[in-house]
């Protein structure tokens, strides 16, 4: 993969931590730094082998060609910054708070939204080492199949004097809303991601240290769809025994159906499921960088995923859920009262890009440079596809003499809800059954749309992704048809051996003349959380055409299910 560059706007306390991480990430380069004050943008750039500094990000834009923005300033500057990009379109990883307040953040993210531009928080707490694996024990059901309560204790320490918080963030002191708006943000955040989502806060409050503006001592009391409860004790100007509060920054305790999962100040994780003795879980938390490299971890997600096209885990739509409990924590502290959370404000769906990039890489396609600006005063390329490369829809014509050609196939059979079988793991050259199918808890019925996920888009590149793919039996291909089965998805590049011309041609022959519709290469199945979403690959309008690429993607409302 190509090397992404990228401008990092603001040289304060934390841009240290993003560009140390950047710094030890293959495949990125820094190619500036911008901050208003030029002497400690130069004081960066150099500690961080940053070629060039800028005063200004419309200035580095202009200058400089990027693939990506890093945002590192107090939040009222973000608006501003989002807007100085909007005419290029670049992706933006963007420090939280996103915004003052809920009224600028969701500006900021309709504006990111309407110009095309993919926005990610920088929330870094969920990316800690031990959350992600809390987060494997309770999918794994390591405490049970139901969540209890979750409950953190967070004492800093670093707000009790009367110079709180001017050696490193100084800003802090003049936040008319500091605790929850600037820390408990992290928090609210790290428990939807355990949990799911939350629908009622109660919240008290209190200023314990008269230097500064905002509130530095929280309860925060939440309840989850699913029933369970959160509680987030904190204050800042207290102290910890801990060597180092900024580490885990509190400890944890979980507590399931079957047990409980501690999580101390060290990072260190004990397991106790119930009438058992408490273990360690054993596990190597990072000592690098910020509080397990979790800043590390949140930038290396923001590569990924704009090298896979796969969304990112705290876009901006997700993110305004935050601080819509956010707002409804100080509504409480204010009220005295429990405030329900009524996710109105913004859309609910999450859209699951299920689709192999186009890349020159991929085979049966090629990307030249046909035009530029340069030379011709605009931008074009010539691309050339196998009509069944990538991410594909298979038209009859494909295998049947007489079949339909995709631009006679009915539209309405490419959109609609569909049903996610899952089927993982799966064996290299694995048969797929009727059997395997059956062990799934999903009713097939007439008219159905299924998606087969078996995670082999995780070998793509591979070689086994072609020659060792699993693949559907002639006798599932005969129980497709018998059901009416209206469209089958798959991941590997095809419903059968590719190889094995006598199997290949006969199960496609079964499932396209049974009027099964065939779609193959999707990937990132694994992305979705419900059983059914709404399911959308869209073919291009080709004359007589035997198939085509699509753009498939799946819609599901984000998820408030209980662990899975």
């Amino acid at each position: 993969m190509r090397t992404l560059r990228g401008i990092c706007v603001g040289a304060g306390y934390f841009a240290r931590f993003h560009l140390d991480a950047w710094r030890r990430m293959e495949g990125v380069e820094i190619a500036a730094i911008c901050d208003t004050n030029p002497a400690a943008a130069k004081a960066m750039a150099s500690e961080f082998e940053v070629k060039q500094t800028y005063t200004s990000l419309e200035e580095a834009l202009s200058s400089e060609q990027v693939d990506f923005v890093d945002i590192i300033t107090p939040p009222a500057s973000h608006l501003r910054l989002i807007q100085s990009v909007v005419p290029y379109g670049l992706p933006v990883i963007c420090q939280k708070p996103l915004a003052p307040d809920l009224h600028t953040a969701e500006q900021l993210v309709r504006l990111a939204d309407k110009a095309g531009i993919r926005l990610m928080v920088h929330e870094n707490f969920r990316f800690q080492p031990w959350h992600r694996a809390v987060k494997s024990l309770l999918e794994s059901g390591a405490i049970g199949d139901n969540l209890y309560s979750i409950s953190c204790r967070t004492r800093m320490g670093d707000g009790w004097g009367p110079d709180a918080y001017l050696a490193r963030q100084p800003y802090f002191r003049d936040m008319p809303r500091f605790l929850i708006q600037e820390t408990g943000v992290h928090f609210i955040d790290t428990f939807r991601y355990l949990a799911g989502e939350i629908d009622e806060v109660y919240c008290t409050t209190r200023r314990l240290n008269q230097a500064i503006q905002g509130e530095d001592a929280v309860h925060l009391l939440v309840r989850f769809a699913n029933g369970a409860t959160g509680t987030w004790d904190a204050n800042r100007y207290n102290e910890s025994l801990s060597t180092n509060p900024r580490y885990t920054f509190g400890s944890f305790q979980v507590e399931g159906s079957n047990g409980t999962i501690w999580i101390n100040e060290d990072g260190e994780i004990t397991l106790a499921r119930l009438g058992e003795t408490p273990k360690r879980h054993e596990y190597q938390p990072s000592q690098v960088g910020f509080a397990g490299d979790c800043v590390l971890s949140t930038q290396q997600h923001f590569i990924d995923c704009l090298h896979s096209g796969r969304p990112f885990e705290t876009n901006g739509s997700d993110y305004l859920i935050n601080l819509e409990i956010v707002e409804a924590a100080y509504d409480s502290s204010r009220s005295n009262r429990p405030q329900r959370v009524e996710h109105t404000i913004h859309d609910h769906r999450q859209i699951i890009d299920l689709s192999i990039p186009v890349t020159n890489t991929l085979p049966g396609a090629a990307i030249s440079e046909c035009k530029s600006v340069e030379r011709d005063g605009w931008n074009a390329t010539t691309i050339s596809l196998y009509s069944h490369c990538g991410t594909h829809m298979d038209a009859p014509k494909h295998f049947l003499t007489s079949g339909q050609t995709i631009d006679q196939m009915s539209l309405a059979t490419f959109v609609g809800s569909a049903k996610v079988i899952d089927l993982t793991p799966v064996a290299p050259r694995e048969l797929l059954t009727v059997e395997r199918l059956a062990a799934s808890s999903i009713q097939v019925e007439p008219g159905d749309r299924i998606l087969l996920r078996t995670d082999w888009h995780k070998h793509l590149g591979s070689p086994g992704y072609r020659n060792e793919l699993p693949r559907i039996s002639v006798e599932l291909a005969r129980w497709l048809v018998q059901k009416q089965v209206a469209l089958v998805g798959v991941e590997p590049p095809s419903v059968a051996d590719v190889n094995n011309l006598e199997e290949l041609t006969e199960v496609h022959r079964i499932l396209l003349g049974g009027n099964v519709v065939i779609v193959e290469g999707l990937a990132n199945l694994d992305q979705i959380t419900t059983q059914e979403v709404e399911f959308i690959a869209l073919p291009l309008r080709v004359e007589n055409g035997d198939g085509c690429p699509v753009r498939a993607i799946a819609i599901q409302p984000y998820s408030k299910a209980n662990l899975r």
